[in-house]
């Protein structure tokens, strides 16, 4: 069920880099776009940003749109690649229980079982005799997307499943139920749960632009790069 993403090797090799710019004197306004995984990195951006000012709207990856900001941030990779994306990070995607859940491992068959309905009940794979509660993320999240490309290769996922609006509330709604399961990228993990199965490693975590970035904007995201 597992799909490896050995093609992000050659991927990034092929993504541009985005060279230090020479240095600019006055500060910009810039613009950025960005997935709610993806809010572990806005730290960096600030502090590479400097004296520039930033201002930040969080949309789903399904509406990023480089063409009203100077730059927007997301795990994975898009559908449609523009010619200016910049690896600035890698994350892995995590299959996750309360800790309070005996289970601590699972195959990839049993996580497609569990997500798309066919295990329903946790003794089937030596739990606790309680019915599965499946959580998700809204299928135009990045991280959603990964999972469904990379576990659930096309297959839908449970009807009985519920969304989580966040990685925050992923977080609050697993470590408070020990009969659910969920995902989360490993840069979110906190709280306590636990992992029991990554689902994607090495996940590009990428800046896209619209046009090849110049001055300031260069120098941002040369920085993240380092």
């Amino acid at each position: 069920m597992k799909r490896t993403f050995a093609l992000i090797i050659i991927i990034c090799f092929l993504l541009p880099s985005c060279n230090s710019a020479p240095p600019t004197t006055e500060p910009e306004q810039l613009s950025l776009q960005y997935t709610a995984a993806s809010i572990p990195w806005l730290a960096d951006l600030s502090q590479c940003a400097g004296t520039n000012n930033v201002s930040f709207e969080q949309r789903g990856a399904d509406f990023l749109d480089p063409q009203s900001a100077d730059v927007v941030i997301r795990i994975g990779l898009p559908k449609g690649l523009g010619p200016f994306v910049y690896q600035i990070s890698t994350d892995d995607l995590l299959v996750i229980v309360d800790q309070q859940n005996p289970i601590n491992n699972l195959t990839a068959a049993q996580v497609f079982g569990l997500f798309t309905g066919q295990i329903q009940n946790w003794k089937d794979i030596d739990g606790a005799d309680a019915p599965v509660q499946v959580w998700v993320f809204a299928a135009g999240e990045d991280l959603q997307q990964v999972f469904e490309q990379t576990v659930m290769e096309g297959s839908p996922v449970t009807s009985l499943a519920r969304l989580a609006t966040s990685p925050e509330e992923m977080l609050q709604v697993v470590e408070k139920d020990s009969t659910a399961i969920g995902i989360i990228n490993r840069r979110n993990m906190a709280g306590n749960v636990t992992d029991v199965y990554m689902a994607a490693s090495g996940l590009p975590v990428l800046a896209i632009t619209l046009a090849e970035p110049q001055g300031n904007l260069a120098q941002v995201i040369a920085c993240m790069q380092k």
